[in-house]
């Protein structure tokens, strides 16, 4: 279960580099001359959580339209609903790839960060990695947190707790194998997902629970962030590099898992000819009977 209330402190996170005693000629607002990703990606005055939990939300809400539609029988609707799903899910890609960037750059593009060589056999300190997997657990006062059915909790403006469940995020999943299996492609063929010329024909690994993956994904990513930001606090260059290395691989893990059901869209709704759609009218809206999204 992730906390996303968590995503708050990456911003605080960079700031803390940049405020550090080795770094303390750092602006955390300055760009670097010819490099387009600064640290100043997330000065957001706007809470990240809140924001992913927002997003998340949204891209469940337009499949499940997506499926409803289909019930339906309102391709145009359908169309439409997966269309939007698709555009959010670039988005959160995008953050990710932008965050992974932020990462590159205070590692290796901007001059004004200094790093220590560190041999490949170093190791974080122990006492780094068990502090911050405490600093990750969810309060015992959360009430239902400790379920494992839940995928993220946040609190709402007013204190109460809200949930996303695991199984509402695999609804994507279910959501292209409904639709493969309306053109006559089998299960199997989506497991294997490699055609005749070697080349990817499904993106998303349909074995296995989207949820429990984006579960597993973002528990690895706040992790490395916390120990960053415990090995900033410490002084320690050493482990703050390494953790540094663990932002980027699974920000860009993060990245990718959206950017696959970006991929998953474009492939039925636009790529594979199989699929037939309608031609979505300029000014089109989703038909007032459909449920209106609440994370707008």
């Amino acid at each position: 279960m992730i906390d996303v209330r968590k995503m708050d402190v990456i911003p605080k996170v960079f700031q803390c580099l940049a405020k550090s005693r080795w770094l303390q000629q750092t602006k955390i607002g300055d760009k670097d001359e010819g490099d387009d990703c600064s640290i100043s990606f997330l000065n957001y005055d706007f809470s990240l959580g809140e924001n992913l939990q927002n997003e998340l939300a949204n891209l469940i809400f337009y499949f499940d339209v997506h499926r409803r539609a289909l019930k339906e029988n309102d391709r145009l609707a359908a169309l439409f609903a997966i269309i939007s799903a698709g555009d959010l899910a670039q988005k959160l890609s995008d953050f990710f790839d932008g965050l992974k960037e932020v990462v590159l750059s205070v590692m290796h593009r901007d001059p004004r960060f200094a790093w220590p060589f560190v041999p490949e056999e170093y190791q974080i300190p122990q006492h780094l990695l068990t502090t911050a997997a405490d600093a990750l657990k969810c309060m015992a006062d959360l009430g239902n947190a400790a379920n494992r059915d839940l995928l993220m909790l946040w609190k709402s403006p007013a204190g109460k707790i809200e949930v996303i469940e695991k199984h509402s995020v695999d609804v994507i999943q279910r959501t292209f194998v409904e639709l493969a299996e309306s053109i006559g492609v089998s299960r199997e063929e989506m497991d294997n997902n490699i055609n005749e010329n070697d080349q990817i024909e499904w993106c998303i690994e349909y074995r296995y629970s989207l949820g429990e993956q984006l579960e597993k994904d973002f528990g690895r990513f706040l992790f490395s962030f916390e120990v960053l930001r415990l090995a900033i606090l410490k002084n320690d260059q050493s482990a703050a590099y390494v953790a540094l290395l663990d932002c980027r691989l699974h920000s860009h893990d993060i990245s990718n898992l959206f950017l696959n059901i970006k991929d998953e869209v474009d492939k039925v709704t636009v790529l594979d000819k199989r699929f037939s759609w309608p031609v979505i009218p300029n000014g089109y809206q989703l038909p007032e009977h459909f449920p209106i999204n609440p994370r707008r």
